[in-house]
């Protein structure tokens, strides 16, 4: 994982850890120029030991296990993705509570065609059954899902974009 996933990746797990954004600014500084020091330090906060694990470990298996700090520390111009990954998340937050399984169906359609659900559930990293219950459902998926669909449907558009343009080039 590059220095660009990493931070983006933290600054979702922040967020999920925090979700009113009351993190505190210690905290901040801290991972925003030493992220493996900065993740330790969260990981023992009481709000990371209250915070959800189905949302909190799914975020954890992005990250390298082995996690280094950057001689001295991550450049300014290397913090901007821990911002987006924060307020992706925020965005994510708001879309778990009003999006349902119809917004789910209608993604999975857009990013995979109709037999959607064992290819989405393959770009999660979850079950088969896990989306089926999502998609019945049962099940409300968690923020971190929103927010992965989120950037599969970024990551597709930015795609469609380039061969657009490679198609309008020729």
């Amino acid at each position: 994982m590059n220095i660009e996933n990493t931070m983006y990746t933290l600054g979702q797990l922040v967020r999920a850890v925090w979700p009113a954004g009351n993190v505190s600014p210690a905290t901040l500084d801290v991972l925003l120029v030493q992220p493996a020091t900065g993740l330790a330090l969260i990981t023992k906060h009481k709000a990371f030991a209250s915070a959800d694990r189905d949302v909190v470990d799914p975020l954890l298996a992005k990250l390298q296990a082995d996690i280094k700090d950057p001689l001295g520390g991550v450049k300014v111009e290397d913090q901007g993705p821990f911002w987006l990954g924060y307020y992706h998340y925020l965005s994510a937050l708001e879309h778990a509570r009003n999006w349902g399984p119809e917004q789910l169906e209608r993604a999975g359609k857009l990013l995979y065609g109709d037999r959607w659900q064992s290819d989405l559930a393959r770009a999660l990293g979850v079950g088969d059954r896990r989306v089926r219950e999502w998609a019945s459902g049962d099940r409300r998926p968690p923020a971190g899902v929103w927010a992965d669909i989120a950037a599969l449907l970024r990551q597709r558009q930015q795609e469609g974009i380039a061969l657009l343009q490679e198609l309008e080039a020729s």
